[in-house]
């Protein structure tokens, strides 16, 4: 197949006239032969019809934020969901241990998943982090993650269709009308139609049902000019993927038998506690971890400590451990536009994979008192339900994000690039694990970057956005995007602009990122602005907006005092004009809306006073002594703009 949109196959779907084939995900067997999970399916002419404003395939991270985002709007939402658990990587994707941000307490989340996490901690009677892990700032149970999120999705406003896979698409002109979908448990068919379509599944699933072109794999340096980027395009080369599973730390023997494949898999996993930390990056090389210890948790400072406590899911009363390591994940193939026989054996193996890594646990290392608790991912083998996917189909969109766009070697201020369209924010380090194509993992510290809009749409002028990995990056930059708040961001934002383009077509990008801003969603990197500031959204959007002083660092210091020169940036900016300081003072000046002294001095540096602005169209504000704050000049100019 090319590089880009080869349809032939799609990822559990091979059309053949009026019937298809499709892989049961949930229904993939650890041993036996792994076609049993196969399911032809005959559709009739007609099929029971829901409708909906907006369809939302997968309710994982970035479905559940997109379903939020169009209810809040007062719009409908269908969700379609393979496996019978939502929450996506978080849930049925068993990684339950949050890939977030070192600021993460703070900030780099929206309103509405900080709500998750405080929901998460408080069905633990408030512990923190029930865990105590060190890979994140919380680490739970998966089905502690269910409950909360089919508390936090309970509206009328919301359809959950459970074990519901999308089929095919149907398009009138340059709009998508409905979808055909199979519900597995149910063996029956379902017509979805809707105004607009978004795709949050884990893989990319509706990029070839809408005939929309996409990247799989790797692109050539000569497509990205990524200094990091491989040589050739490899359609072959996707980040390797990972069945998830819990074990506890018991005592006696549990030991499982020996798979029967086990020698293949061990000399191809090379497992190993072993892992490297490239010293040529300033990093501490080679390290072994210990398998045990009790060594404080440090969230997302990375620091080698105790294999089992990286991600601990809970430490009483019995202690569980989430076991996702890299010598675990499955990197010999890629689960992308695959047969439904190969998709089938491909995930089977990859079961076995994290199966053998149990055993080489107990036998090998040498501890038989790791109980594998095949109760906690909710499917039969003890696995998670759906596996963790990290690098999907990449849709081919009106931008794409680059590794020069993010990583800190080439952004040396305290963001990475700047996106006036930005309609949410993202942290985490370029993490790269490698496919099976003699590729190295990589690791690249980004600055704190932005989420673009166009990234999130197609070329083609559709009622069609990503809402999940399948946005405009490349194969480096998905290591980026792919994580828990930034997925759930990315869908906040597409059903926000759904809904929006629903409520009145065409809607404009500074009402979307004023809406943004008031649900709670970050569109610029502050690491002192939290959610709960009273005037979050005043100052994000003044921010966005050009009104707002950004300075050296990540600072948003909303109670520092306003200077004279940073209040002629942001008038400038109120009035249309995006203008350097020099510029600005010049312009507001000329215009009367700020004044001189009678020396014709400016005095740029001096604290601003309400006295010092003169325009007529803003609120008036009874002139005082003191100085103007940030927060206080933000809430006065986005007021006045709307």
């Amino acid at each position: 197949m090319g590089r880009y949109a080869a349809l032939a196959f799609v990822l559990f779907l091979k059309a053949a006239g009026a019937q298809w084939e499709v892989v049961d995900v949930q229904k993939v067997p650890l041993s036996g032969d792994p076609s049993t999970a196969i399911v032809k399916v005959g559709v009739p002419a007609a099929a029971p019809e829901v409708q909906c404003d907006v369809l939302i395939a997968g309710a994982g991270m970035g479905g559940i934020g997109a379903a939020l985002a169009v209810a809040r709007h007062g719009r409908t939402a269908c969700v379609t969901e393979e496996t019978d658990w939502i929450g996506g990587q978080a849930t049925a994707g068993g990684v339950s241990a949050l890939d977030e941000n070192k600021f993460i307490e703070i900030s780099g989340g929206s309103r509405s998943y900080y709500e998750f996490r405080n929901r998460i901690r408080a069905s633990y009677g408030g512990v923190a982090n029930p865990g105590r892990c060190y890979v994140s700032a919380l680490c739970f149970e998966p089905k502690a993650g269910v409950a909360v999120l089919e508390k936090m999705i309970a509206s009328p406003r919301i359809r959950v269709f459970l074990r519901t896979q999308v089929l095919s698409l149907d398009k009138e002109g340059d709009r998508y009308t409905s979808a055909l979908a199979w519900q597995f448990d149910k063996r029956t068919p379902l017509r979805l139609r809707f105004r607009y379509l978004l795709d949050a599944t884990e893989a990319g699933d509706l990029l070839p049902l809408a005939k929309l072109p996409y990247v799989v794999g790797s692109e050539a340096k000569s497509d990205t000019s990524e200094p990091h980027a491989a040589e050739k395009p490899n359609p072959g080369c996707v980040q390797s993927f990972t069945y998830p599973f819990v074990v506890e730390r018991s005592t006696g023997n549990h030991s499982i038998e020996r798979p029967p494949d086990y020698e293949a898999i061990l000399q191809r996993q090379d497992f190993t506690l072993r892992m490297n930390y490239p010293a040529e990056f300033g990093w501490r090389g080679t390290f072994e971890y210990s398998f045990y210890g009790n060594d404080p948790p440090i969230p997302n400072n990375m620091s080698p400590g105790p294999f089992f406590s990286w991600r601990r899911l809970r430490v009483a009363p019995t202690e569980l451990a989430l076991m996702n390591w890299p010598r675990q994940d499955y990197a010999a193939e890629s689960i992308l536009d695959r047969q439904p026989s190969d998709l089938a054996r491909i995930l089977q193996s990859a079961k076995r994979t994290s199966l053998a890594f149990l055993y080489w646990m107990q036998h090998d290392l040498g501890h038989p008192e790791l109980l594998f608790r095949r109760d906690l991912m909710g499917s039969a083998d003890g696995f998670s339900k759906y596996p963790y996917i990290r690098e999907s189909r990449r849709m081919l969109a009106r931008r794409r994000v680059v590794e020069q766009d993010i990583v800190d070697e080439f952004q040396p201020g305290p963001r990475a690039r700047w996106f006036d369209d930005s309609v949410g924010t993202g942290f985490y380090m370029v993490d790269i694990h490698p496919c099976g194509a003699n590729e190295k993992g990589h690791m690249m510290m980004p600055r704190p970057f932005q989420i673009p809009l166009a990234a999130m749409q197609p070329k083609e002028v559709v009622n069609f956005l990503a809402a999940g990995k399948t946005i405009g990056v490349t194969h480096l930059t998905n290591g980026a995007f792919r994580l828990h708040p930034i997925e759930w961001m990315i869908g906040e934002a597409a059903g926000t602009v759904a809904a929006l383009n629903l409520q009145r077509a065409g809607a404009g990008l500074e009402e979307i990122q004023r809406d943004l801003a008031g649900q709670g969603i970050p569109i610029v990197w502050f690491d002192d602005l939290p959610v709960t500031d009273p005037d979050f959204a005043a100052i994000q959007f003044a921010a966005i907006r050009g009104m707002y002083p950004l300075g050296s660092d990540l600072h948003a210091s909303p109670d520092a005092p306003m200077t004279r020169g940073e209040a002629a940036v942001a008038l400038a900016a109120w009035k249309g004009e995006r203008l350097n300081r020099d510029a600005a003072i010049r312009r507001v000046t000329e215009m009367g809306w700020m004044a001189v002294d009678h020396r014709n001095w400016f005095h740029a540096d001096l604290p601003l006073l309400w006295s010092d602005v003169r325009v007529e169209r803003l609120p008036m504000v009874k002139p005082q002594a003191s100085p103007v704050r940030r927060r206080q000049f933000a809430a006065r100019l986005t007021a006045a703009r709307f």
